[in-house]
C-alpha cells in the first residue's frame, strides 16, 4: 500500500474524527436551545454533559502532547497525530520510514498515533529496560484477530503456562536433534533447483513454501501432509498478517468501519483453521491419548494433543507459530543469498567451512559460520522490523528522558541494526563480527531480532536452526550468483515481504 492509496484512508480517518466533535457539538447545540426555549433542566444537562465530555477528551489528548513533549520528533496533528509520518512511505514502507525518522531526529523518536490510540516513542539502540519483566508485549492488535494464543494472550500465569507446555519441544538439544527433519525438507527444494533452467522464476515462491513446510514438518511431525499446491494457504496466512499489522498502528476504529476486511480475514483464518484442525485430528486418532509416552512422536504436536487446552485454543496456537515464522524465515534466507551473492569471499569462506566439518555432524549440525550469516543478514535485514513494550504502570527512562506510563516502547531493529555507534562498518556484509574470535565479538543481543524478556520469540532456536540448515543445503550444491535483470519490491506486513530473488543458483 503506497502513499498515494494511504491519502483516501487519511482522508476518511479525518472525517471520522471531524463527525465524531460535530456531532456532539450540534446534539448540544439542539439540547440547550431545548433547555433554553421550553426552559428545560434536562436539556441543559444533556448540553452541558456533552460539551464536558468534549473538553475532557480534548484535555486528555493535549496532556498526551504534553507528557512526551521532551522528547524529539515530528509535529502531531490533533486528531491524527503522526500517522501521516508513519504512512509516509506507505503502509508497507513504515520500517523504511521509521528508520529515516531516526535519522533526522536521533536514537529516540516519539509519535502520537491517532486519537484515542497509545503514542509510542521509538529506540535505535536496545535498551536494559526492554528485559524488565514488568513490561508486557504490545500486542492489541493481535488480540483482536488471535486472540487465544500465545502471540496474543496478556503477559502473566496463562502466557507462563503456554509457553511451558511448548519450549521442551523448542530447546536447542531438541531442535539439534531434531534437525534432520529440516534437511530432509531443504533437500526437497535443493532437488527440485538441480532440474530447472536459468530463467527459472520461482525461487521466492519455493522459499516460502520451503518455510512453511520446514516449520509445520519440525512441529507437526508426520500429520503434516505436504500439499501439492500451498498457494491458497500462502495467501490465507498472509491475510492475517496483513490485518494484524494493519490494525496495529491506524486508528482503533478500523476494525469496524471496513466489513470487507473483516470478511476477508475471518474467511482466512477459518481456511487455516481448517488445515491446522485436519492435522490435530490426525494426530489424535494416530495417536490416541491411552498411547504409551515411549510410543508417542516426541514433537510439539504431541506436547498440544496432550493439554488440557480446547481445540480451538490448540489450533490457534499452531497458527500463531506457523505466521511467526513462515514468512520471516523466508525473507532472512531470500536476503543471505542476495548478499551472499554480492560477496563471492564470503560465500567460498562459508563453502570451505562446510566442507571442513566433521562428516558426522556435517549433516544435522550447521557449521559456525553459517550460523554467522544468519546472524549477520538478520541484523541488517531483520524480517521483523519492529517490536514494542508497554505498561499501564511503569514510568521509564531512557538516556535522561521520562517516558511515562500508557507510552508504547518501540525499537526499530533495522536502525539498531545499522547503527554505527553499536556496529563498526554497518553497512558492510561481514559474518565476521559474529565469530567468538572476533576482536569485536558483535552478538545477537546487540540487536534483538527474536524480542527480548519473557515475551521474547519461543522459536528463535529453531528460525536460525532452519535457515542454517537451508543455507548449507544451497552453498554444498550451488554457486549463488547476481541476477541484475529481476526486479524486486518489498511488501510489510508482520514481517517484510520480498517479490522476487535477484539471484541464480548455478549447481556445482
Amino acid at each position: 500500500m503506497s502513499m498515494r492509496s494511504t491519502r483516501p484512508l487519511l482522508s476518511l480517518y479525518r472525517a471520522i474524527y471531524t463527525a465524531g466533535v460535530v456531532a456532539p457539538l450540534m446534539a448540544a447545540m439542539l439540547a440547550l436551545w431545548f433547555g433554553l426555549s421550553r426552559p428545560s433542566w434536562t436539556g441543559l444537562i444533556i448540553a452541558a454533559a456533552l460539551i464536558g465530555l468534549l473538553l475532557f477528551i480534548a484535555r486528555r489528548r493535549l496532556a498526551e502532547f504534553r507528557s512526551l513533549h521532551h522528547l524529539p520528533g515530528p509535529k502531531p496533528s490533533f486528531f491524527l497525530g503522526n500517522t501521516v509520518d508513519l504512512l509516509a512511505g506507505g503502509h508497507g514502507g513504515r520500517h523504511e520510514t521509521l528508520q529515516a525518522l531516526h535519522a533526522e531526529y536521533g536514537p529516540i523518536v516519539r509519535l502520537h498515533l491517532a486519537w484515542g490510540s497509545s503514542p509510542f516513542v521509538s529506540l535505535s539502540y536496545v535498551s536494559p529496560n526492554l528485559y524488565k519483566k514488568d513490561l508486557d508485549s504490545h500486542r492489541r492488535a493481535d488480540r483482536t484477530v488471535l486472540a487465544r494464543s500465545l502471540m496474543g494472550v496478556e503477559g502473566g500465569e496463562l502466557h507462563r503456562s503456554r509457553r511451558q507446555v511448548m519450549s521442551p519441544s523448542l530447546t536447542n538439544r531438541r531442535v539439534a536433534e531434531r534437525a534432520y527433519v529440516l534437511k530432509d525438507v531443504s533437500s526437497v527444494y535443493v532437488d527440485k533447483w538441480k532440474h530447472v533452467d536459468e530463467t527459472y522464476d520461482g525461487l521466492q515462491s519455493d522459499l516460502r513454501d520451503w518455510s512453511v513446510n520446514c516449520l509445520s514438518a519440525f512441529l507437526f511431525g508426520d500429520d503434516w501432509h505436504v500439499q501439492a499446491d500451498l498457494h491458497e494457504y500462502h495467501r490465507a496466512l498472509g491475510a492475517i498478517e496483513e490485518e494484524v499489522s494493519f490494525r496495529a498502528f491506524h486508528p482503533f476504529f478500523v476494525r469496524w468501519i471496513f466489513p470487507r476486511r473483516r470478511r476477508r480475514v475471518r474467511s482466512a483464518y477459518r481456511q487455516v483453521a481448517v488445515v491446522l484442525g485436519a492435522v490435530m485430528s490426525r494426530r489424535e486418532q494416530r495417536v490416541p491419548p491411552s498411547c504409551p509416552a515411549h510410543q508417542r512422536p516426541d514433537d510439539l504436536l504431541d506436547r498440544l494433543t496432550q493439554s488440557p487446552w480446547s481445540s480451538e485454543d490448540r489450533v490457534e496456537e499452531m497458527m500463531s507459530l506457523v505466521l511467526g515464522g513462515a514468512d520471516p524465515m523466508s525473507y532472512v534466507l531470500s536476503q543471505a543469498l542476495v548478499m551472499l551473492s554480492l560477496d563471492p569471499h564470503v560465500q567460498e569462506k562459508a563453502r570451505k567451512a562446510i566442507e571442513a566439518a566433521p562428516p558426522e555432524d556435517g549433516d544435522t549440525i550447521p557449521e559456525p559460520y553459517v550460523r554467522n550469516i544468519v546472524y549477520e543478514t538478520l541484523r541488517l535485514f531483520p524480517p521483523v522490523p519492529f517490536s514494542a513494550k508497554f505498561t499501564n504502570d511503569l514510568t521509564l527512562e531512557e538516556r535522561g528522558g521520562n517516558i511515562p506510563p500508557g507510552t508504547v516502547v518501540m525499537w526499530m531493529k533495522n536502525a539498531i541494526g545499522k547503527n554505527p555507534s553499536i556496529f563498526s562498518e554497518a553497512d558492510r556484509f561481514n559474518p565476521d563480527r559474529f565469530s567468538a574470535d572476533s576482536t569485536e565479538h558483535d552478538t545477537i543481543n546487540d540487536f534483538l531480532p527474536f524480542g527480548a524478556g519473557p515475551r521474547h520469540c519461543i522459536g528463535n532456536r529453531l528460525a536460525e536452526q532452519q535457515c542454517a540448515v537451508m543455507l548449507t543445503e544451497i552453498l554444498k550444491n550451488f554457486y549463488v550468483v547476481p541476477d541484475e535483470s529481476i526486479e524486486v519490491s518489498f511488501h510489510s506486513t508482520i514481517s517484510v515481504v520480498p517479490s522476487a530473488v535477484p539471484v541464480r543458483l548455478v549447481e556445482r
